[in-house]
């Protein structure tokens, strides 16, 4: 565990310091949270407060529907992008056959590589709040076991969907359509612009199995002051996809690493 806990530690101070090297894209980033939120908040204005956009049927302003779900959803794009983009840089900088050479176990090696991004992106997503409040978003009521419980099920839900991308990225050298479908997915079904009640009953269904549905859900949530056991539902739902999706996406991957072995393609990109 010790053992670990180091090499993870060290895998974030590189991707750390890999990040505050690119210092024109790292304050670009920060600039574009401005952009969003302002974006966001002149699309809300078009649209009247509904109950349709609350989660105990109060009625709310449409810049509080979208706000959230824009914050939040930064996790599935965290999520779906740490795991191959780690994969691919060490490939295109010759340094993944020799990290594989390494003591280091496969869940360890992989899952460190999106502790910096969740990481930053959980920094990220707070100044997005912050500056949404400033622009009328209120998370005066927010509870903040239910928002806890669901970053913590939200990260480990979606994450599975980058380990596949990586395995994709470990024998073809590219992420291939797991990092378009799943955000073109999200986009369309998954609630983020409307709600799902508002679709039709055939886009509810595609949206009902996307873990960001549920994710999402259970934030709004929690910036209206539900307790935990109001979306109970949501919080299985997202439990038992992560039992089921993160033991299959790591086995994938540790496939697809002694496929690149055995076909000895692991220094090619």
């Amino acid at each position: 565990m010790t053992a670990a806990i180091a090499k993870s530690s060290a895998i974030f101070k590189r991707d750390l310091l890999v990040t505050l090297s690119y210092a024109g894209n790292f304050w670009l980033s920060w600039l574009g949270i401005v952009v969003e939120v302002v974006i966001a908040w002149y699309i809300s204005q078009l649209i009247h407060p509904s109950a349709r956009f609350s989660a105990n049927g109060a009625i709310v302003p449409y810049f509080q529907f979208l706000a959230v779900n824009a914050a939040f959803v930064r996790f599935q794009s965290a999520a779906l992008n740490a795991f191959a983009e780690s994969i691919r840089d060490a490939q295109l900088t010759g340094t993944l056959e020799m990290v594989l050479a390494t003591p280091t176990r496969l869940p360890t090696l992989v899952l460190s590589s999106a502790v910096w991004s969740f990481t930053y992106t959980a920094l990220q997503t707070i100044v997005y709040l912050a500056i949404a409040v400033g622009f009328g978003l209120n998370l005066s009521h927010t509870n903040p076991l239910t928002a806890l419980v669901f970053l913590l099920l939200t990260v480990v839900a979606v994450s599975p969907l980058g380990v596949l991308a990586a395995a994709l990225a470990m024998v073809i050298k590219k992420t291939g359509p797991v990092e378009w479908i799943s955000t073109a997915s999200a986009s369309l079904f998954g609630g983020v612009y409307l709600p799902l009640a508002m679709m039709h009953p055939a886009i509810q269904v595609i949206g009902w199995v996307l873990p960001i549905t549920h994710a999402l859900n259970g934030f709004r949530a929690a910036i209206e002051g539900v307790p935990l056991s109001g979306v109970a539902g949501e919080a299985i739902w997202l439990l038992v996809a992560s039992a089921i999706l993160m033991p299959f996406s790591l086995w994938v991957f540790g496939r697809s690493v002694q496929k690149a072995r055995v076909d000895g393609t692991l220094s090619m990109y």
